[in-house]
């Protein structure tokens, strides 16, 4: 709450009684403290708890104030009897409250982690570079994750106006080096503000988004609310800039959204005029609720006839019968499970037209702009109308032409010079006229009514616009907009990526439509969740992973059959995280890098797992591979022997042929993706190997993949390694080779770890390596690793 204006603050959250209930709850907090610290008599008589209460007690709080949080149960819904209706209600009821809290804790972790972030300053050991600039901070919210969410040191290069008059900021990173591996992404909010040399950042800062990261890796654009002169503004250009990442819930409008969506599920929910009220009978419901459902006609959990609508040759059977389900209307929900390489967003591509042809309006959302610009990549070309809705800064650039914005400029530009010709005319004439006060009154009066004709034409054209869409799409926050909310009812909602989502925030478009499909994998990452109270009260359960186990699964549908990886890492995956039923194409199952064009039979280009093992057979770790935490006091872990190791791996696949745009270098420590980058910079041969995080790769994909593990030490610590979906996103990125860097006697540790290398041992090849020693045409026998668990 910004100093100074704590009052007009606690004002507008009369207006949000969600917000007014938590300042109340916090405010009691903070005087019952003082109150035990003596500070206070009685808390109940200071000033600030009579003005709260005599708000509370307003009738402008009171007329916004639910009368009564439990809404009257409707006896007969969807043909359920009165008390099968209470029972539906008391599960939503306990949900809402629940997640209520769940939502409030997990703010109040990301504010004041994103306040410890605005404050960090690096703290670099004596053996650091001292001259050296600090490139990047991460931190930890929680073990099983790092995030870089700190940028250090960039330059102002250039500005320009974008979309909705912001201005685009572009930074580049100094010395025009690549810019870390950091989580920040399009659409993202930050903080921008000048930092010394080491990256401690100054007290004040301008708030904007992440318009894109440059192509070049070195260079990243903000848009930022700033007038043009600001002097603030100006500032930004000669010194370093820091940027900080705002999480998600840090922010008012995404909490309130998200709060706000939960309590439309209880008092909506099983209210007749709710679209959705079947799909929240089915999530709430039990099984009897389900059965006596379709026993009613009601619901329908089968198949429909397709009847030629599909090339059955371009489709496998569990393809096949996603899309038939995901057609029949009287279905209120199907999970749409999509592993690794089974073709999930090709799969969304065919339904969601099929859907529009047979007369359904779509709205597609999902939990970040990424991931919904990418959904409009893939419908451009499906011959159906589709509007993306959102911030303008939040829209990546390719897909800018079918945003909500561009589309209304594009249809008004006649209109809109007409008006500016005619506002032109007027203030000449006003120039001539100022001594005659009548006159110019009217001429001021007829640009007053000019501005207010152009303001009703717009809104009657996102009106024509949004209803005429076909599809409509917009993040699962975006959905809450009153441009979409006062839409007619959606026939079909559509979540990707659900998998990455917090249950609240999948409510927000849920309830806008009459039924909904969520597609995504709830065994790759999870939605990322700073407070661990939170995490372990159920924040992290996605709503996908939540359906997929209830009424025995009558919910989902699994895509069984993937088309990237050789089975030699699909088999893996299948047998630890898909119950072994991911079955690999016959068109991939046995493809290596010999295979592709102009590549040299070699036995790593007829590897499709290799193990490159630290750790010596007779026990000793290889010179120069132990795990080293970052001098510059950024707080991760790096590996220098691995990273050598890493280099000559990649030299080897180069020179057998391999194009270096075919492969990606991976790790889950920043310090030793910014190392790796660095060290293959250094190869010319190398232009074009893409290294990253683990967790940025997830979604993409290359022929070859080197995983460096980095951990290496004495008790066995393997931090996050140890995740199963963060090494089910790394093995799954590759197609025909994967090779994995580690201190084998470390990671086989934990249990999870110890059986993939044995795995690779079973079905791919095993060879000790230090630092310059990698290299030959020939391997001998696999050498005996340790006996895992």
């Amino acid at each position: 709450m910004p100093l100074g204006l704590e009052a007009i603050c606690l004002k507008v959250c009369t207006h949000y009684p969600t917000l007014f209930d938590h300042f109340q709850r916090e405010l009691r907090d903070v005087l019952q403290d003082l109150q035990r610290k003596s500070v206070l008599q009685d808390w109940r008589q200071t000033e600030s708890w009579k003005l709260l209460k005599e708000l509370a007690n307003s009738a402008q709080h009171r007329a916004i104030a639910r009368k009564n949080p439990q809404p009257k149960s409707v006896p007969g819904v969807l043909g359920l009897d009165l008390e099968k209706v209470k029972a539906i209600q008391n599960r939503i009821d306990d949900f809402t409250k629940h997640m209520s809290d769940l939502l409030l804790i997990e703010r109040d972790a990301e504010l004041e982690f994103t306040q410890e972030e605005l404050n960090a300053v690096p703290m670099p050991d004596e053996n650091s570079d001292a001259a050296k600039p600090i490139e990047f901070l991460v931190s930890h919210a929680q073990a099983e994750q790092e995030l870089c969410d700190t940028i250090c040191n960039l330059n102002a290069v250039s500005t320009s106006t974008g979309l909705g008059g912001m201005h685009l900021v572009l930074f580049r990173a100094e010395g025009n080096h690549r810019l870390p591996p950091t989580t920040l992404s399009p659409g993202d909010m930050v903080c921008v503000r000048t930092c010394d040399s080491r990256g401690a950042g100054a007290t004040s800062c301008m708030q904007g988004f992440v318009n894109n990261l440059g192509e070049d890796g070195c260079s990243i654009t903000v848009a930022l609310e700033s007038r043009y002169g600001d002097p603030t503004f100006s500032k930004l250009f000669g010194k370093s800039i820091r940027i900080d990442r705002i999480q998600g819930l840090a922010d008012a409008v995404t909490y309130e959204r998200n709060c706000e969506a939960l309590m439309m599920l209880q008092k909506k929910g099983l209210q007749k005029r709710n679209p959705s009220i079947a799909v929240v009978t089915t999530l709430f419901g039990d099984s009897e609720d389900v059965r006596l459902l379709e026993e009613n006609h009601l619901v329908d959990w089968t198949e429909v006839e397709l009847n030629g609508l599909l090339d059955s040759k371009s489709y496998d059977v569990s393809q096949r019968r996603a899309i038939a389900l995901g057609l029949n209307r009287k279905r209120p929900a199907l999970i749409i499970q999509g592993p690794p390489g089974t073709g999930k967003t090709g799969l969304l591509k065919e339904l969601i037209p099929l859907a529009v042809k047979q007369g359904e309006r779509v709205l597609v959302t999902a939990p970040t702009n990424s991931a919904v610009d990418n959904m409009v990549e893939k419908l451009c070309d499906s011959g159906i109308k589709i509007v993306r809705v959102g911030n303008p800064v939040r829209i990546s650039q390719a897909v800018a032409s079918r945003s909500l914005v561009q589309i209304v400029n594009a249809k008004l530009a006649d209109f809109q010079a007409e008006i500016e010709r005619k506002k032109s005319n007027l203030r000449k004439d006003l120039k001539h006229c100022l001594e005659d006060d009548s006159l110019a009154a009217g001429i001021r009066q007829l640009l007053k009514q000019l501005g207010k004709t152009m303001k009703k034409k717009e809104k009657e054209t996102v009106r024509e616009i949004l209803s005429s869409a076909q599809v409509v799409l917009a993040t699962n926050t975006g959905a809450a907009d009153p441009l979409i909310r006062r839409l007619d009812t959606f026939d079909l909602v559509v979540i990707d990526e659900a998998g990455q989502a917090i249950e609240p925030s999948c409510w927000i478009p849920i309830l806008l439509g009459k039924r909904c499909i969520l597609a995504g994998d709830q065994c790759q990452l999870a939605p990322v969740i700073l407070s661990r109270k939170a995490a372990e009260g159920g924040l992290g359960i996605s709503l996908l992973e939540r359906a997929a186990s209830l009424h025995k699964g009558i919910m989902v549908t699994r895509l069984t059959v993937q088309y990237r990886m050789n089975d030699a890492m699909a088999s893996w995956a299948s047998k630890e995280m898909y119950g072994g039923l991911l079955k690999s194409s016959s068109s991939v199952s046995s493809h290596l890098l010999v295979d592709s064009p102009f590549v040299k039979p070699t036995w790593i280009t007829q590897c499709p797992l290799l193990l490159l093992d630290t750790r010596m057979p007779h026990g000793s770790l290889s010179i120069g591979c132990e795990e080293h935490l970052d001098p510059a006091g950024t707080g991760s872990f790096f590996n220098e022997g691995e990273a050598d190791i890493v280099v000559q791996h990649v030299y080897s696949l180069i020179n057998a042929g391999v194009s270096p745009t075919a492969i990606a270098v991976q790790s889950p420590y920043v310090a030793q993706v910014q190392l790796l980058r660095d060290r293959l910079d250094e190869v010319p041969e190398a232009a074009g190997v893409d290294v990253a995080t683990i967790d940025s790769f997830q979604g993409r994909e290359s022929d070859a993949v080197i995983i460096s593990m980095v951990r290496s030490n004495n008790l066995g610590a393997v931090g996050f390694l140890g995740d199963s979906r963060r090494m089910n996103v790394a093995i799954t990125r590759a197609r025909k080779h994967v090779a994995v860097i580690c201190d084998s006697s470390t990671i086989c540790h934990n249990p999870f770890l110890a059986r993939l290398l044995r795995h690779i041992r079973y079905f791919g090849r095993v060879k000790h390596t230090e630092p310059g020693s990698f290299g030959g045409s020939g391997i001998a026998m696999n050498p005996i690793l340790p006996s895992f668990g």
